[in-house]
């Protein structure tokens, strides 16, 4: 039959296919039909990079220069290198662990690659490995094939493909070998094409192998994946930036510790050991591990609202996005088309279809006649079909719709075509016949055609961004003696049209608003045609205030400069490709926007990589998911404002955080050099400033990590990613509380002093962690704690607790008075360290009472 076929195309049937040696030249030519891969990380590789964080390398060296210390003064008690390397060693695991976002995008489109095809070799049909197919090759496919590589139709029946992963489109494409493509046409247009990794759903077909390998859409695919590098999260980006500031300190406030130290004739050890002291107060040691829990909990809470992350920095940066880049077709639409408009243009129906007197169900009953007789027996997959049967239910009871239906007898059926555009159902009605047909109006050859109400009523359908279905019938006098399109279709006598749109979600409409109120533009990109398009961004509030849509062909002949400047003119592309996405994506990002993206197909994955969050949908590719951040179970729009509103919850929080503990710190320092300045030597050892920054900043900190969202938070504009996370006054009540924090601690140290050092040192230890603990309710919130609920954080009543708890059982339980070199107090000491505690809290609820704070 090929032979045939290929000889009214004008070949030679002794050229079907190539030769085995042609086939071996081409391959050394073009090499195997496969995607690279990239090579995998080890833990070394991971280990390597963890270890460019100067906080981690200033701690290993503070862990060699205690133990130094340790062995050459008390070499039988370790426990300071010990403390200090535990942290490292945390450190090291979660830094591991958060870099572990498994790069499988590539990977996963070769999972898509076909092990073996029908190839036309040497004449005769082969089974061949699709490893080995080279442009030339012809390939014989059907139904339930998965396509081996880019290729050119030369014969084929009835043959339909689902694209979906490659053009977002949702319905299988039928291929057609004589379309004639333009330059202009998007993939999902090249009818005469088939791309590798699409899967044949009906037919048959012969295809010449035009592309293979990396040179198919896939592979260009797979080749933007691997150009595109993992954004750094804006928070990745601000902690480095704060590592780097605080080992800095840390580093220049060790050689000054050791420095004065010297001058001041104490020994070398003690001075190092001092230094040791300033360089952990000036390290959040615990604030890596605060964070990630931060981060935890926003992942644990996103996925209570159906939204799975894949990178926990991913919690933080959803928060601070300013664009959000969407799919049209099951994210801000339901992905189900359904009949909204139902136009009867005519009185009546010949008798034999007058079912009831209503006419909007006489005419949906047409529409039903017209199926096919497998839809009306069983569920169909086709989304307009299912859309007509949904509003046909809705007007009939199954029982009422079964008894009229059974009064029609199917006598033959022609099936829909695309280039008719048009499908028609015989059927014998008592002793009559009659032929129903629906399709695209302009293709049904009707009776009165140009019917000026017809045409007007088409075209304002039409220019809503409906599919506009007609349906047509024609009445026999006796059984046609042929069952022919020429007979069963012409002189039809028009009954009506149907508008069919796949309508927004309703939640669309409140989370675009939410959005838009929060300082977050919504951008369409759809691979869907531009008037649809338009017609959704419109109703759910995308389109407006003279924002524009453009089409993938507009924006090719657009240089990337150009886009940048007038992308935020535009809120809707349609008809776009791989390339286009990518390209807005940057577009946005070169106007230092935070940008989100969806997708759920193959097209997308370079562009969810590109994109600072990538958010793949749950039903989508496991490609998508795999270059993305998020997944949206529900792939749900609303789900993504959900999400943000969560990120900025965290990223408050985590500043919190930053307010609790970094007080401690710098008034830790502060203290440390005032007292060696003054010859006191060091108030608190390395050891007793871990235990306080772990106990009294680490644990109670985490718990800030729950506080609840604050009201407001989605009535502001968003972060951007050069915003510095000390912005809005954060790091003016920083310095102020340290400020606080030192005058109350030199109070310890001058009050226990005129007891003895060691009372002294005791008495700074517990002031600087109780202090600490009850600062934790300043930062809460910037109400008094009187007007919030106690209770509302129960986990932050509890650790402040522990922490507080633990602090005074260190200093009053004998052996670990030993351990740690602390002595026991007298009941006045505990009073001034009582007041003393607590007076940080006192003084910022005062500010507050005043709006100061």
């Amino acid at each position: 039959m090929l032979k045939e076929q290929l000889k009214e195309k004008g070949n030679s049937p002794n050229q079907l296919g190539l030769s085995s040696k042609e086939a071996e030249m081409k391959l050394e030519k073009y090499g195997f039909n496969s995607i690279e891969s990239e090579e995998e990380k080890h833990f070394y590789d991971y280990l390597k990079e963890s270890m460019k964080d100067i906080t981690i390398l200033i701690l290993i060296v503070a862990t060699l220069l205690s133990s130094y210390v340790a062995f050459q003064n008390h070499p039988d008690d370790f426990t300071e290198p010990i403390v200090i390397f535990s942290i490292v060693i945390l450190n090291l695991y979660l830094s591991i662990r958060q870099q572990k976002h498994a790069e499988k995008s590539i990977s996963e489109l070769n999972k898509m690659s076909v092990p073996v095809s029908k190839v036309f070799r040497d004449g005769a049909l082969k089974e061949i490995e699709s490893l080995n197919i080279v442009p030339g090759d012809i390939v014989q496919l059907a139904l339930g094939d998965r396509i081996p590589a880019d290729a050119k139709l030369l014969t084929s029946s009835s043959f339909f493909v689902d694209e979906s992963f490659l053009t977002g489109e949702s319905e299988p494409s039928e291929k057609d070998p004589t379309y004639i493509s333009s330059s202009e046409d998007s993939l999902g247009d090249r009818k005469d094409l088939v791309f590798s990794g699409s899967l044949v759903v009906t037919g048959k077909a012969n295809v010449r192998v035009e592309k293979t390998g990396m040179n198919t859409e896939i592979g260009k695919i797979s080749s933007l994946l691997s150009k595109e590098e993992t954004t750094i999260a804006p928070l990745q980006i601000k902690m480095q930036k704060l590592g780097k500031v605080l080992g800095l300190i840390a580093i220049l406030s060790g050689f000054l510790a050791i420095a004065i130290g010297i001058s001041k004739g104490l020994s070398l050890e003690t001075s190092i050991m001092t230094a040791i002291s300033m360089a952990v107060a000036a390290i959040p040691e615990v604030l890596p591990v605060v964070v990630t829990i931060s981060l935890a909990v926003g992942m644990r809470n996103m996925a209570l609202k159906k939204t799975i992350v894949r990178t926990p920095s991913t919690v933080e940066t959803v928060g601070g996005v300013s664009i959000i880049c969407s799919d049209k077709t099951g994210t801000i639409t339901e992905n189900k088309m359904i009949v909204k408009e139902v136009i009867m243009m005519k009185d009546r129906l010949t008798s034999c279809l007058e079912i009831t007197e209503e006419k909007e169900k006489n005419l949906l009953f047409l529409f039903y006649l017209a199926s096919s007789m497998e839809e009306n027996t069983a569920v169909t997959s086709n989304p307009t079909e299912l859309g007509i049967r949904k509003k046909l239910a809705s007007l009939f009871t199954e029982e009422e719709l079964g008894k009229v239906a059974s009064t029609f007898e199917q006598i033959h059926e022609v099936p829909f075509d695309s280039k008719r555009k048009r499908m028609t159902v015989l059927y014998k009605v008592n002793d009559q016949y009659v032929s129903v047909t629906k399709g695209a109006f302009d293709r049904l050859n009707l009776i009165d055609a140009n019917n000026p109400a017809y045409l007007s009523k088409h075209d304002e359908l039409a220019n809503q961004a409906y599919r506009v279905l007609g349906v047509a019938y024609k009445r026999y006098d006796e059984k046609p003696t042929r069952f022919t399109e020429e007979i069963l279709e012409s002189q039809l006598e028009f009954a009506g049209f149907v508008g069919i749109i796949d309508p927004a979600r309703p939640e669309s409409y409140t989370a675009v608003s939410i959005a838009k109120q929060a300082g977050i533009q919504t951008v369409m990109i759809t691979g869907d045609h531009l008037l649809t398009a338009k017609k959704i961004a419109e109703d759910v509030g995308i389109l407006t205030d003279g924002k524009k849509a453009m089409t993938g062909a507009d924006l090719y002949e657009m240089s990337d400069e150009k886009l940048a400047r007038v992308i935020d003119d535009y809120r809707v592309f349609a008809r776009t490709s791989p390339e286009d996405k990518i390209r807005i994506v940057k577009a946005f990002q070169k106007n230092d926007e935070i940008v989100a993206m969806t997708g759920d197909g193959v097209n997308d994955a370079p562009a969810l990589k590109a994109a600072d969050v990538g958010i793949a949908m749950g039903g989508g590719t496991e490609v998508a998911k795999e270059a993305s951040d998020m997944v949206l179970v529900d792939d749900n729009f609303a789900t993504i404002v959900q999400a943000v509103e969560e990120g900025r919850r965290v990223y408050s929080n985590i500043r919190k955080s930053l307010y609790a503990m970094l007080g401690c710190n710098i008034s830790a320092l502060t203290i440390v050099l005032i007292s060696l300045l003054v010859g006191w030597g060091a108030p608190v050892t390395a050891v007793q400033l871990l235990i306080i920054k772990v106990v009294a900043d680490g644990i109670p900190g985490m718990s800030l990590s729950i506080e609840p969202v604050d009201k407001k938070a989605m009535m502001e504009a968003p972060i951007t990613k050069y915003t510095s996370i000390f912005a809005q006054g954060l790091l003016v009540k920083i310095v102020e509380i340290s400020i606080v924090f030192t005058g109350v601690t030199l109070g310890a140290i001058l009050i226990g002093r005129l007891e003895s050092i060691e009372v002294s040192q005791t008495m700074t230890f517990i002031v600087l962690g109780l202090s600490t603990i009850v600062h934790m309710f300043n930062c809460r919130s910037k109400e008094s704690i009187l007007k919030l609920r106690f209770l509302s954080n129960p986990l932050l009543v509890m650790t402040t607790f522990i922490g507080a708890l633990i602090i005074i059982l260190l200093v009053t339980i004998p052996f670990t008075q030993t351990i740690f070199g602390f002595v026991s107090l007298r009941a006045v000491d505990w009073l001034w360290v009582i007041g003393l505690s607590i007076f940080p809290l006192v003084y910022i609820e005062v500010k507050k009472y005043f709006g100061l704070f």
